[in-house]
């Protein structure tokens, strides 16, 4: 799925149309969703991106959006949040489903399509090997605007402390970022 400097390049450009909303929570809420601890050779999180991105597997492209919403983000639910805190992760973490969504559609899909021979043989592999392009770009990206206003944002919330949802523990966003 789309990078993290991805989902933070979309919420930047979201935090230009929001209003009245927590921008740290919502910035958190958009990287939340990929905010599981790897393994040691990062074929495996905790929580699973299944439970986190609510998907049947890992290479399972189509995200249940429904089984996100009936859950955590409707009207009666949005009402319900004590604080504009909640809706602005939420809506964050909405955001980065849907992203992952089109990600799927425009990017990863056509990947595979086009190296059907090596997804085959390693899907893992392969999309591992496009990855590090795409973090070349995401650094090359911070390099050239190091004014990026949602990474800022992300870097200064240090201590950010997960009191949303149980799946992650209460540390998870701070944990990380040492990855």
């Amino acid at each position: 799925m789309a990078s993290w400097m991805v989902h933070l390049r979309i919420a930047d450009k979201l935090l230009n149309e929001l209003k009245d909303i927590d921008e740290t929570a919502f910035v958190m809420g958009n990287i939340a969703p990929d905010s599981g601890v790897p393994n040691e050779d990062w074929t495996k999180f905790t929580p699973p991106k299944t439970v986190s991105n609510f998907n049947d597997s890992i290479y399972d492209t189509s995200i249940n959006i429904d089984g996100f919403c009936s859950k955590y983000f409707n009207e009666e639910i949005n009402d319900k949040y004590p604080r504009k805190k909640e809706y602005s992760f939420f809506l964050g973490y909405y955001v980065h489903l849907l992203s992952d969504i089109e990600w799927s559609s425009f990017v990863y899909k056509p990947l595979i399509q086009t190296y059907p021979k090596e997804a085959a043989e390693d899907e893992y592999k392969l999309v591992w090997a496009a990855k590090k392009d795409w973090y070349d770009i995401d650094f090359l990206y911070l390099k050239q605007h190091p004014d990026f206003r949602a990474f800022s944002i992300y870097e200064n919330a240090v201590n950010f402390e997960n009191e949303f949802m149980d799946i992650f523990a209460k540390d998870a966003f701070e944990n990380r970022r040492q990855y």
